[in-house]
């Protein structure tokens, strides 16, 4: 299946499509971007992206919404290098490791 640089196949979280339109366009190390599966959520969680861990294409996220919780799978030339360009354009916080 092809698709853009962000699929569309999947619904999205409220406000989630902004923040990956602005790092698909923006980072120079994230060349695809893939929304996951969406979960209901309780507690009182920080809104926003959390980088969750590495992985072989490289990084999985979680965007925390109200009351919701989506995957997000951004496909990475240089992992490191993207987690950090997401800490210096303060799409998640440095705490978050």
């Amino acid at each position: 299946m092809k698709f853009g640089r962000i699929k569309r196949q999947h619904g999205r979280v409220g406000g989630l499509d902004k923040i990956l339109d602005q790092i698909i366009k923006q980072c120079p190390h994230v060349s695809h971007i893939v929304p996951g599966q969406i979960k209901v959520r309780r507690g009182k969680s920080p809104l926003g992206l959390k980088v969750q861990y590495p992985t072989e294409a490289g990084l999985k996220c979680l965007y925390i919404g109200t009351g919701t919780v989506q995957e997000v799978f951004l496909i990475c030339t240089d992992s490191e290098a993207a987690r950090q360009w997401l800490v210096q354009q303060e799409f998640i916080r440095k705490s978050e490791d």
